[in-house]
């Protein structure tokens, strides 16, 4: 597995929403942001724009939206491991609730993206399909369930702790990122306080008045969070 994500970390996928112009800015500023609170952020963009993004050089960690496993050869219109290298991203999301895969894809696109040296996030919307997961080795699970998806996250997430104790115990390399509503960074503060190696926001930052000066607070949390846990693990 590639050691460019480490813990903690903060991802933000902001879709097709966006335009070139505001990715680069939201790349500069989260990069930034991850330089002043020694956070690796994670930024997922349509595999169209890893490239120009990756090219800024921002020290956010370009992510790409899916990939197919087609080794190089005569495929058209497929987005392979080599190519996604080639462009500059540092990793792919997999699995993502708005395109979803069968598990036994998701088992062979890790292993493609692995053997270029991509990182990978696979997402789960349930704790046995996380666990299924991080038994495949990627780099972070992302448990984010359904129901919480574009809402305002104002739940008590009492899963956090023991499921990221329980897929450290299936493979401790496995980062476990917990998201899904989370609309503020207080929400992102008590994610990485329960324990886990990351979060991330996408309607929280966009939707904010200045999404900007938004992803350095949601950064800062996550941070906090993170330094939150440690303290009480030493006490």
């Amino acid at each position: 597995m590639s050691a460019l994500l480490t813990a903690p970390f903060f991802e933000i996928g902001p879709k097709n929403l966006l335009r070139r112009p505001d990715l680069e800015d939201l790349a500069r500023a989260a990069g930034a942001a991850g330089r002043e609170f020694d956070v690796t952020v994670v930024l997922t963009v349509p595999n169209v724009m890893v490239a120009p993004i990756a090219e800024l050089d921002t020290g956010v960690l370009v992510f790409g939206q899916s990939m197919d496993t087609d080794r190089l050869g005569a495929s058209f219109g497929r987005v392979t491991a080599e190519g996604l290298l080639d462009a500059g991203a540092a990793g792919v999301m997999l699995n993502h609730d708005a395109d979803p895969l069968d598990s036994a894809t998701v088992a062979a696109t890790v292993d493609r993206a692995h053997e270029v040296g991509l990182d990978t996030i696979v997402c789960a919307g349930t704790a046995s399909a996380a666990l299924a997961f991080t038994a495949l080795a990627p780099s972070a699970v992302l448990i984010e369930p359904p129901d919480l998806i574009g809402t305002i996250g104002g739940v008590e997430r009492d899963w956090v702790r023991p499921l990221t104790e329980e897929m450290h115990r299936v493979d401790a390399r496995v980062l476990a990122m917990h998201a899904g509503g989370v609309s503020s960074p207080l929400i992102a503060r008590g994610i990485m306080a329960a324990g886990a190696d990351g979060t991330g926001s996408t309607s929280g930052v966009l939707t904010a008045q200045d999404p900007l000066v938004a992803a350095g607070y949601f950064i800062a949390a996550a941070r906090t969070g993170w330094d939150d846990a440690r303290m009480t693990a030493e006490h």
